[in-house]
């Protein structure tokens, strides 16, 4: 049965039709219309612009998840831009919209903002410095390039921010290294929705939309989460380092709000980056392989990571595999992957080795990934934390690399049976139709001893997995 918002939608939709065709069968039958007549019509055309309307009034950005395919072509391609395009579209004059992106050359998204801002929306987006294309070239020169004015207040100049404005972070805006990598948009108000919240691994890329498979989580309820960001933004704006750089915000039981970098310079024996303090590793201690609410009792931990390497990205590999020997059901997709990622999991456990599939594939034969992953997801359904039966999401901005902890990142963590399921769904969707597998090769016991050398990580195809194409530059 619909629910009472969908049957008035329905009711509305009914009348808009009954006037339009009323009105196409007033014109055909009357020919030469009478002043009457024509007063008649333009009655029912009106009716009926006002009833659409008042139909746009009501729409608000669909809550939830989205992910795109790249190389489907149409809809499922474009899928997440078209719904960013949509909210900037929905925008109301008198409020603001702030984007945060690694990268940016959608011209069709600078396009959206540049009319949200005739529409005297006002428009604040920055961007990570490594690139200048033409979508934002053309934002700078509409929005203007300086963040701050000056301005006369009883006789004293004071320096405030510009409703409007475009800017590039040489580095992390918040912190003194790395790069800008957060990838969120704040609407103050877009159609009948406040305070929205888009995030996710989507940049506003051509590559993005191609090549990548990316996810977009829109969060409508969370006002409080809309708040924080907001502030976030402000400090970016600012582009300063900041002791305190690194934040972790709740709303409810619901959210749960991580803010990167880590200080570097700054830091203190209280704020510097340890692994008890890494976001990834801190969620992965709370998981308990045994005893959840599942099928067979375990704990299902799925990852689909793009970009996977170094020290730290060694780090969570480990625990990963630990956890998957301690009995939890482990399965893993990866991008790119370094050398000490790539020989912890090419190591087998009391059962066996990690499940692992990489999702990179070489389509055009010049032997580097061109079609891949950019998610950065991790989802846990069964025994974390106290809960038996918990299911969370965890994405965002982040790699699991060293990267992650200096640059500006989002974590974000969502605990919701529903949008579980959402991320669950296309984790397997993608697992069964847009990964392959690994051949694993074996060495020999070395000589003159009884030990054994561990499985050797080598590619099914071949592949340079450690080609750049892979990385966010």
């Amino acid at each position: 049965m619909l629910s009472p918002k969908f049957q008035r939608l329905n009711r509305d939709r009914r009348r808009i039709g009954t006037l339009f065709v009323s009105l196409v069968l007033a014109v055909s039958t009357l020919g030469a219309v009478s002043p009457s007549s024509a007063s008649a019509v333009g009655s029912a055309s009106s009716a009926a612009t006002s009833a659409q309307v008042a139909l746009a009034d009501r729409w608000k950005p669909p809550a939830g998840a989205k992910f795109n395919v790249p190389r489907a072509g149409g809809e499922p391609e474009y899928r997440l831009e078209r719904a960013v395009i949509a909210a900037i579209d929905h925008a109301k004059p008198k409020t603001t919209i702030k984007m945060a992106m690694f990268s940016f050359d959608r011209v069709q998204v600078s396009d959206a903002l540049i009319r949200a801002k005739r529409r005297k929306v006002r428009v604040q987006v920055i961007v990570n410095g490594h690139e200048f294309p033409r979508a934002q070239r053309d934002l700078k020169r509409v929005l203007g390039g300086k963040r701050f004015k000056t301005v006369k207040r009883n006789g004293h100049k004071k320096r405030v921010a510009r409703k409007n404005f475009f800017y590039q972070c040489q580095s992390a805006c918040r912190g003194d290294g790395d790069v800008q990598h957060s990838k969120f948009v704040l609407f103050e108000k877009s159609g009948a929705a406040k305070k929205v919240v888009m995030l996710g691994s989507l940049n506003m890329k051509l590559n993005g939309v191609r090549n990548q498979f990316n996810d977009l989580l829109t969060v409508r309820d969370s006002p409080k989460m809309y708040d924080k960001l907001r502030i976030i933004f402000k400090e970016m704006r600012n582009d300063r380092t900041l002791k305190d750089s690194r934040r972790v915000y709740r709303d409810g039981k619901k959210y749960r709000l991580e803010v990167m970098p880590f200080p570097r310079t700054k830091a203190t024996k209280k704020t510097r980056w340890t692994p008890k303090r890494d976001p990834v590793m801190k969620t992965l201690d709370k998981v308990h392989c045994k005893g959840a609410r599942t099928n067979d009792g375990r704990t299902i931990i799925r990852v689909n990571m793009h970009a996977w390497d170094k020290s730290r990205g060694a780090l969570i590999a480990n625990r990963f595999r630990d956890l998957y020997a301690e009995g939890c059901n482990v399965m893993i997709m990866v991008g790119f992957a370094g050398a000490k990622v790539r020989n912890i999991f090419a190591r087998p456990t009391a059962r066996g080795l990690v499940p692992v599939r990489s999702t990179g594939f070489d389509t055009n034969g010049d032997q580097q990934i061109d079609l891949y992953s950019h998610d950065k997801i991790l989802t846990i359904n069964g025994h974390y934390a106290k809960k038996r039966d918990r299911k969370m999401v965890l994405t965002g901005s982040s790699n699991y690399q060293n990267g992650g902890q200096y640059g500006d990142e989002i974590f974000f963590r969502v605990f919701s049976p529903k949008i579980y399921r959402q991320y669950a769904d296309n984790w397997g969707y993608v697992w069964r139709n847009h990964t392959h597998g690994f051949r694993w090769s074996r060495t020999s016991a070395l000589r003159g001893g009884p030990t054994w050398v561990g499985p050797q990580y080598t590619l099914e195809d071949g592949l340079g997995t450690d080609s750049p194409e892979w990385r966010d530059e």
